[in-house]
C-alpha cells in the first residue's frame, strides 16, 4: 500500500510539472510573438523614415532642377526676345509674314473656286494655328480676353459644324447667318485691314472673313453630291433659308454666347478689368474717344470715355450690339443665301473694305512708323559704333 501511495504521489507530481511545462511554453510562445511584432515594427519604421528621407531628398533635387530650368529657359526667352527686336529679325520676319499673306489672299479664291472640297480643311488648319498663336501673344499682352469675343465663337461653332455636325440644319442656318451678319460687318466696325507683313492683322482679316468664304463656298461652289454626301444640312435645306427659324435660332445662339460672356468675363473677371489689368474688346470701344461707338453712347447720356465705365454704358454696349446684330442678320436669308451674285457683291465689299484700311494704314502710318521704329533699333543695336565716331570726332 504504501508503495501504491508513493506511485500515485510520483505521477501526480509529473502531471503538474507537464502543467508547468505546458504554461511555460505558451507564455514563451506570446512572448515570441511579441518580441517578433516589436522587430517588425521597428523595421517598418526605420523603412518609413528611410523613405521620407530619400522623398525629401528627391523633392529637394526636384526642385532644383526645376530652378535650373527655370532659369535657363528664363535665359533663352531673354536672349530670344533680345534676337526678335534685332532690326535683320523684323525685316526678314514681316517679309515672310507680307509673302505667307499675299499668297494666302491669292489661292484661297483659286481653291474655293477649283477644289472646293479641300477649302474647309484649309481653313480649319489656319484658323487653329493663327487663333493659338494669337491667344499666346495676346496672354503675353494681357490681352487675352479678347478671345472670348462674338467673333470667335462664330469661328467655333463653323468649325463644329465643319467636323462634328454637317448634318444639323439649325447649326449650319446658324453658320451661314452670323458669318455673313455681324461677323463680316466687323471688318468695317473693327476697320480691320489687310496689311500683309502685320501677323496680327492678317490674322483679324482672317477670322472676320475666312469663314465666310468657307460658308460662302459650301453653299454656292462646292457640287451637289459633295454637299449630300459631306454637309448634308444644306441639300437639306434646299435653296431658300428659313428666315423666321434661321433669325431665331441665331438669336439664341448669340444669347448663349451673351451669357457665357457675362458671367465669365464681365461679372467673373470684373475686378482685373476695373483695375486695367485686363483688356476686353468693350472697355476698347467704350474708352475709344474717337470710336463710334464710345462718341453714339456719350450722345445717349451715359458719359463720355473719359467718364470711366459703368453698368449703364455695358448695358447700352451690348443693346447696341443686338441691335447691331438685328440689323446685320436680316439680309442673309433675303439676298445672301438666295441669290450668289449679291452674296458675291457683299463678300467682294468686304474685302475690298479691308483692302482700303490696309492702303491706307501703308501710306499714313506705316511708312513713318516703320522706318522710325528700324532706325531706333539699328541705334540700339550698334551703340558702340556711334560712341567711337563721336570720340574720332572729338579728337580731330
Amino acid at each position: 500500500m504504501p508503495e501504491n501511495n508513493n506511485n500515485n504521489q510520483m505521477e501526480e507530481e509529473d502531471e503538474e510539472e507537464e502543467n508547468n511545462n505546458d504554461d511555460l511554453d505558451f507564455y514563451d510562445f506570446l512572448e515570441m510573438v511579441a518580441d517578433k511584432i516589436d522587430s517588425i515594427t521597428h523595421q517598418i519604421e526605420e523603412r518609413k523614415e528611410d523613405s521620407r528621407q530619400r522623398w525629401l531628398r528627391t523633392k529637394e533635387e526636384v526642385e532644383e532642377q526645376k530652378r535650373l530650368l527655370k532659369t535657363q529657359l528664363g535665359n533663352h526667352i531673354r536672349l530670344l526676345s533680345e534676337n526678335l527686336k534685332k532690326p535683320n529679325f523684323i525685316r526678314t520676319r514681316d517679309k515672310i509674314t507680307f509673302t505667307i499673306g499675299v499668297a494666302n489672299a491669292c489661292f484661297s479664291p483659286l481653291i474655293a473656286g477649283r477644289w472646293p472640297h479641300i477649302l474647309p480643311m484649309l481653313y480649319t488648319i489656319q484658323a487653329l494655328c493663327l487663333i493659338s498663336v494669337r491667344f499666346f501673344i495676346y496672354k503675353r499682352k494681357h490681352w487675352h480676353y479678347f478671345v472670348f469675343d462674338l467673333c470667335y465663337f462664330i469661328n467655333l461653332l463653323t468649325l463644329i459644324y465643319l467636323w462634328i455636325l454637317p448634318s444639323s440644319k439649325i447649326l449650319f442656318s446658324v453658320c451661314y447667318t452670323l458669318t455673313h451678319g455681324p461677323l463680316a460687318l466687323a471688318i468695317v466696325l473693327w476697320k480691320n485691314s489687310l496689311v500683309f507683313h502685320s501677323f496680327d492683322k492678317v490674322t483679324s482679316i482672317f477670322i472676320h472673313i475666312y469663314p465666310v468664304l468657307t460658308m460662302f463656298t459650301l453653299r454656292w461652289l462646292l457640287p451637289v453630291d459633295l454637299q449630300i454626301q459631306h454637309y448634308p444640312a444644306i441639300s437639306n435645306i434646299g435653296s431658300t433659308l428659313p428666315m423666321g427659324s434661321s433669325i431665331f435660332y441665331t438669336i439664341v445662339f448669340y444669347l448663349i454666347w451673351q451669357i457665357l460672356y457675362c458671367a465669365f468675363i464681365i461679372y467673373g473677371r470684373r475686378k482685373k478689368v476695373a483695375s486695367g489689368l485686363r483688356v476686353t474688346s468693350y472697355t476698347w470701344l467704350l474708352t475709344d474717344k474717337k470710336g463710334f461707338v464710345s462718341q453714339l453712347i456719350q450722345k445717349l447720356g451715359c458719359g463720355g470715355p473719359n467718364d470711366g465705365i459703368n453698368r449703364y454704358k455695358i448695358f447700352v454696349y451690348f443693346c447696341l450690339q443686338f441691335l447691331y446684330l438685328l440689323i446685320s442678320i436680316l439680309p442673309v436669308s433675303l439676298f445672301y443665301y438666295q441669290h450668289m451674285y449679291v452674296n458675291v457683291i457683299f463678300l467682294c465689299s468686304m474685302f475690298a473694305v479691308s483692302v482700303y484700311n490696309g492702303a491706307s494704314f501703308y501710306i499714313d502710318v506705316f511708312s513713318r512708323q516703320y522706318i522710325k521704329s528700324v532706325e531706333l533699333l539699328h541705334e540700339w543695336d550698334t551703340p558702340d559704333t556711334n560712341t567711337e565716331e563721336n570720340d574720332s570726332k572729338k579728337d580731330s
